[in-house]
């Protein structure tokens, strides 16, 4: 069977670093939220054991982007002596590389999710977000599909119902190594962890975003103009910055103010991944 897999964006509506661990890991708490726009993902499974990538972006070509590396890791488990099954992925990508909208794990997490349906290898989602945790951090969340609270390195999730909202989002062409924010990221003290309730109702921020505005002078600018019509933000270590609004109709009539050049989109924020309302569908 022959199905077209979501391959949503997420934002970081906040983030906190709290400390980094001695492997180098930063513990975090972040309010991770999904999109109703991103890419799509289709896969024709093949019994030849061989994962093929079909994609027009030289980046993500060779063998170790994620989504071959998703892919192969679930061959190893599942079938760790051999006579794996294989599958032909083809990419349809939208979201922008190194935009902080998490496309890549994103990509990664619905390979695993996509695959185990139709290997038919029965996975729970536990196990797939174990698995995708050894790839990436986001992964998981992806995995499980809900709106949540992340916090630790990415391995402790606690769902919550995010109230509807619309968001424009605007695309600055940079490309942003997360690995490398993570590097030059100092943090001058450990901080205290809050809990959710204070998490929910202090004003949100992400750390990153003094770092990442003092590197990238565009990404401040654009912040300054949007925060002329509401609070705008960073997501992930960038480049994206978003605004939240109550309606579609409030984030249109701001986005048509917009420079010409920039690109941008608006779109709904959902509490379910749209992978999870199409792995429904699957389901019935």
């Amino acid at each position: 069977m022959i199905i077209h897999w979501p391959s949503p964006a997420k934002l970081n509506l906040f983030l906190h670093i709290i400390r980094r661990r001695s492997d180098g890991y930063h513990v975090l708490q972040t309010l991770f939220h999904f999109l109703n726009y991103g890419d799509t993902i289709k896969i024709i499974p093949t019994s030849d054991g061989k994962i093929c990538l079909f994609n027009s972006i030289i980046q993500i070509q060779n063998k170790h982007n994620l989504i071959i590396r998703a892919a192969k890791l679930l061959q190893f488990y599942c079938w760790p002596k051999g006579n794996a099954p294989g599958a032909n992925i083809y990419l349809y990508k939208i979201l922008p590389i190194g935009s902080g909208l998490g496309g890549g794990s994103s990509n990664a997490a619905t390979v695993l999710v996509a695959l185990n349906q139709q290997w038919r290898t029965k996975l729970s989602l536990k196990i797939l977000a174990k698995l995708g945790l050894m790839l990436g951090t986001d992964i998981p969340a992806f995995i499980y599909g809900k709106t949540s609270i992340v916090e630790g390195i990415g391995n402790i999730l606690t769902p919550i119902n995010y109230p509807k909202k619309w968001y424009l989002i605007l695309m600055i062409p940079i490309n942003i190594s997360t690995k490398l924010i993570f590097s030059i990221f100092k943090l001058k003290h450990n901080k205290t962890k809050h809990s959710i309730i204070q998490l929910l109702n202090q004003p949100f921020y992400n750390e990153f975003e003094p770092l990442v505005k003092k590197m990238f002078p565009i990404i401040e600018q654009h912040l300054i103009w949007l925060s002329q019509y509401t609070l705008s933000r960073l997501t992930g270590t960038g480049s994206c910055i978003f605004a939240e609004f109550q309606d579609k109709s409030s984030a249109i009539k701001v986005q048509k103010l917009l420079p010409m050049q920039t690109r941008s989109i608006i779109s709904e924020g959902t509490n379910i991944s749209p992978l999870h309302q199409r792995l429904s569908q699957y389901n019935k």
